[in-house]
């Protein structure tokens, strides 16, 4: 009855495993194909190396990436090129490093502008004291008519000494002391009459003489003012300008700190051949094998389902079972299931 075998399940998992290994190193063979193009081309190579971590044999592969004759030959001569200005620039970095030695001295550059300040050049108008101005016209115009009445006193006092000594008459006397006190007053009316006179002309004079003044003040001052504003013009283009020179002197001396290494950078900056593009194409897929383990497995199941132990089996499980729930119904253990 047993003329079955039992099938080889570990020889079969092994199997499987080396059928999928197989189907691996294909996949990975058809997917690293020799590829070129107008400018390059790229290919695989494999090789046999042991892997550290299992110590078994693996296949490893590498990629080559190579340029068309011209292109090399460019890429060759940019090469050696590079290296000679490589070389060059390495000669340069001895006067960098001095340029840099020394840090950036500001204290030579031309001193900043500063802002000039708005300062009048005249002072606020002073047409001076009005009553002193007035004073002194008044005085001029007084004096003025007196020089010219004083003499007619005089004449008029002695004329009228000759008339009355003529008549008789004496200064003790009665007439003379009255004719005398006559002319003073006309004389005293003449000079009040002069002293109203030079008032109201000193005061005209005063203030024509105040408002001429005024003028000439306010003129002056415009002027200063003018001058000044100019001046404050003046005073800002020379600080402007000295800014703008400090500024100019600035970027001189950074521009030669930094000239040596602008040297060195346009030596070691070129254009490059570039690497060749290469198109992409449909990878392969793996086909996965049947699995040698599972049909195994179900073909044990079936012999196992064919044979009659299996019947038998099951026969005397039942019964088993069978038996169990009888004795325990004696014993008062409810049945289960």
């Amino acid at each position: 009855m047993g003329g079955k075998n039992t099938p080889d399940f570990e020889g079969l998992s092994q199997a499987d495993t080396e059928q999928g290994q197989e189907a691996l190193m294909q996949q990975n063979y058809a997917n690293r194909p020799t590829q070129y193009s107008p400018f390059g081309y790229t290919n695989w190579t494999s090789s046999e190396v042991i892997d550290p971590s299992t110590g078994k044999p693996v296949t490893e592969w590498s990629q080559t990436t190579g340029l068309t004759p011209e292109l090399q030959s460019i890429l060759d001569k940019q090469i050696a090129i590079q290296g000679g200005r490589s070389d060059i620039a390495g000669m340069l970095t001895g006067r960098l490093g001095n340029e840099y030695a020394k840090a950036a001295d500001f204290g030579n550059l031309a001193p900043m502008g500063s802002v000039p300040t708005s300062q009048f050049t005249a002072p606020e108008p002073d047409a001076g004291d009005p009553y002193a101005t007035r004073q002194r016209a008044e005085d001029a115009v007084y004096n003025q008519a007196m020089s010219r009445l004083d003499p007619q006193f005089e004449s008029q006092r002695q004329g009228l000494e000759t008339r009355m000594r003529n008549q008789g008459l004496r200064p003790e006397d009665a007439a003379w002391k009255s004719q005398v006190e006559g002319m003073g007053r006309n004389q005293t009316d003449a000079r009040n009459q002069a002293i109203w006179s030079a008032t109201g002309a000193g005061r005209e004079e005063s203030g024509q003489m105040y408002g001429q003044q005024m003028g000439r003040q306010a003129q002056n001052f415009q002027q200063a003012l003018g001058a000044n504003q100019q001046n404050y013009g003046q005073a800002m283009q020379g600080s402007q300008y000295a800014n703008q020179l400090r500024q100019q002197q600035m970027a001189e001396m950074m521009q030669q700190r930094g000239y040596g290494l602008n040297e060195i950078n346009a030596l070691m900056s070129g254009q490059q051949v570039g690497m060749p593009s290469m198109p992409s194409f449909n990878q392969a897929g793996v086909n996965q094998p049947s699995s040698m383990l599972q049909a195994g497995v179900a073909q044990a199941s079936a012999e196992n389902a064919a044979s009659p132990w299996s019947s038998i089996a099951g026969l005397a499980g039942a019964g088993i079972g069978a038996a169990g729930t009888y004795f325990g119904m004696q014993a008062g253990v409810p049945p289960t299931g």
